[in-house]
């Protein structure tokens, strides 16, 4: 099934794909990054890239997509999980909890979710533990339809306990791009880090 990874900065993409291309069987991987993109173009831009990926006519199966930081990350996804929600694709949400608690971020999450799509019946649900490590941690959230009338599909949370960069060890004022990739590229090390990625995101 096709996935699509939100974030919240260029930094996640680069360590997403350097993933992807090291363990997915067949990675055909397409990327937005909204700090890239001007204002006036953004929603346009934004729109098509999704419903590009989710159409029969794209040959991706992998979508990344940067934020630009985690308020827009938050605001982004509760705006378009209510088309994603009946899709068959899986969704993601990686995330820097900067040493707050992943249960606030779905709180804040689930409130936003609330207040734009109550309209629509649409809330959050349930969350359940899928792992946990030294750097991060997983969680299954559920979707739900209060008027029962279609099949809602949850997203998954991945969530930095502080942030990438202290898990790579990056500086992000001494280290260059080559630093930083090698740096990105040392998590995927067959550590507890990298085996709850490939339980979560395979």
């Amino acid at each position: 099934m096709s996935k699509i990874v939100f974030s919240e900065g260029e930094r996640d993409v680069r360590f997403m794909r350097k993933f992807f291309d090291k363990y997915h069987d067949n990675p055909r991987l397409d990327d937005l990054v909204i700090g890239n993109v001007s204002r006036d173009d953004l929603p346009h831009k934004e729109s098509d890239k999704i419903r590009s990926f989710l159409g029969g006519w794209n040959d991706h199966n992998l979508l990344v997509k940067s934020e630009n930081g985690k308020p827009n990350l938050k605001t982004g996804f509760s705006v378009v999980i209510r088309d994603l929600a009946t899709k068959p694709v899986e969704k993601y949400v990686l995330v820097d909890l900067d040493t707050t608690e992943i249960g606030d971020f779905v709180s804040d999450i689930r409130e936003r979710v609330r207040q734009r799509h109550r309209g629509a019946g649409l809330r959050i649900g349930e969350t359940e533990r899928l792992g946990r490590c030294r750097e991060m941690v997983a969680r299954e959230v559920t979707l739900e339809n209060e008027r029962g009338n279609d099949p809602r599909t949850g997203f998954t949370i991945l969530a930095f306990r502080d942030d990438l960069e202290t898990a790579a060890g990056i500086d992000k004022d001494e280290d260059g791009p080559e630093t930083q990739a090698q740096k990105l590229a040392s998590l995927l090390d067959g550590g507890s880090f990298d085996r709850l990625l490939r339980r979560t995101l395979l």
